[in-house]
Parts: structure tokens; C-alpha cells; sequence
């Protein structure tokens, strides 16, 4: 299976700690981030990901060829940012009939066979990898308020960074699997964002929510705080 890292953000709230590169190029223990999710992806037998660039991209194209390892890289420049699904929508036709598509600036380990084969055998057109606080270690700002079918079939997904907002038991890891069909529903050369555009679209689709095992953790490098968070995690639960 092909796979998409978005990777386009400016890093904004984190320039403290990035120094004015790219979030993906902070280094957790002497890796960047990017660094590690490939590594992770290999691990799992994905050879052919595609990277989308917007701010500083020769620095990212700089590291991913950097990296041993027998994998094919493939590259998309955005002149202006597209969100999330518009830079998935740019590139859908090198993408394949399901692919994988993973936030480059998050720090995820789960088993992504079960995740593929989860997606596979419920025929889903839409499958979100998602974590619970009370089982997985976690950072980031994210909340979400989830609601799950007994099949996993997903009935409510409303997601917000406010910290105020009501926090359920599954939170979205940005780890996604799609059927290039559901990929009709978003416009092209357009800004358009998969939590706040398109999921609405999807509650009447096979939409699916994938909870990740127990040993698995997905850490949001979102702020200076949550940075620190990640690292002492990291260190605790001596992760790597």
C-alpha cells in the first residue's frame, strides 16, 4: 500500500523549539520526526510514500533522501497550502484504490497490517486510526468528541483544539486509510480540510474508527509544552 505524509505546516506555534524549520525536522533523540515515521512505515513493508512540501521543502527533501533504505520518494510542491484532503486530492491518481495517509509532524507506533487489514475487511471507504487516553500513551492538543457503532462503525465525529472542549475516550491519531472513491467528494486546486470538511460528508459513507492496540502511542508535537511532554513520555516509558 502507497502512502501520503502530509508535511506542509509552518511550524508556527512551535518556533521555539524548530528554530524556524519545519515541524517534521525536530529531532526526537538525535531522529526527526519524519525521520522516525518512515522508519516506522518501512517496518511494515511501505516502499512508496509521497510528501507534500510547502514551507522550507528542499530541508525536508534534504533528510528523506538522506534515509538507507529501499524506499521510493515522491514529492508534491504546494504553491499555496490546499489543507489536508486538497494536498491527498492533488496527488490521488499516484495513490492507488487504498492508501494510507499519515501526519508527518506526529510521532505514531501502532501495527499498520491490522490497521490495513481492518480497513480491507469492513470494505471501508474511510478508516481513522484512533487512540484512547486511558489505554495508549498520548501528547497533543487535539480533543474530539467520537461516538463508534458496536462494528466501529463511526455515528459522531466532531473534533476541536479547543481545550475547553469535552473530551471523549477515542481521539483521532491523524492516521487515515482511504478508498480512492470517497476522494470524489473533494474539490480540486481548493483548501479543504478532512476533520472539518469532509468527515461530515462521510457519517452516511463506510466510515470507520480503527482503535489501535494497548503498546501503541501517538504523540502531538503541537507546542513547546507538548514537546516536553513527548520527550518525557519518551524517557519514562523508554520508548526508543
Amino acid at each position: 500500500m502507497k502512502c501520503i505524509l502530509l508535511a506542509a505546516g509552518t511550524s508556527g506555534r512551535i518556533l521555539s523549539i524548530s528554530k524556524g524549520y519545519p515541524k517534521p525536522l525536530i529531532k526526537i533523540k538525535n531522529k526527526t520526526i519524519i525521520k522516525r515515521n518512515i522508519l516506522w512505515l518501512s517496518k511494515f513493508g511501505i516502499k512508496d510514500i509521497t510528501i507534500n512540501l510547502f514551507f522550507k521543502p528542499q530541508l525536508i527533501i534534504d533528510e528523506v533522501n538522506k534515509i538507507k533504505k529501499k524506499i521510493k520518494f515522491n514529492f508534491s510542491f504546494e504553491k499555496i497550502l490546499l489543507g489536508t484532503a486538497g494536498a491527498v486530492k492533488k496527488v490521488e491518481n499516484h495513490l492507488g484504490n487504498n492508501f494510507l495517509v499519515i501526519y508527518a509532524d506526529n510521532l505514531l507506533s501502532f501495527d499498520i497490517k491490522k490497521f490495513i487489514n481492518f480497513h480491507i475487511k469492513n470494505k471501508s471507504d474511510f478508516t481513522v486510526a484512533l487512540y484512547s487516553p486511558k489505554s495508549n500513551l498520548f501528547s497533543g492538543l487535539a480533543s474530539s468528541k467520537i461516538e463508534l457503532e458496536d462494528n466501529n462503525r463511526i455515528k459522531s465525529f466532531v473534533e476541536n483544539r479547543n481545550k475547553n472542549f469535552p473530551k471523549n475516550k477515542l481521539v483521532n491519531t491523524g492516521a487515515y486509510i482511504i478508498s480512492k472513491d470517497i476522494m470524489k467528494l473533494v474539490p480540486k486546486n481548493k483548501f479543504y480540510d478532512f476533520s472539518n470538511n469532509l468527515f461530515p460528508k462521510l457519517l452516511k459513507k463506510k466510515f470507520y474508527g480503527y482503535v489501535i492496540e494497548n503498546k501503541g502511542y501517538c504523540l502531538g508535537i503541537d507546542t513547546p509544552k507538548t514537546y516536553k511532554l513527548s520527550l518525557q513520555i519518551i524517557q519514562k516509558n523508554k520508548l526508543f
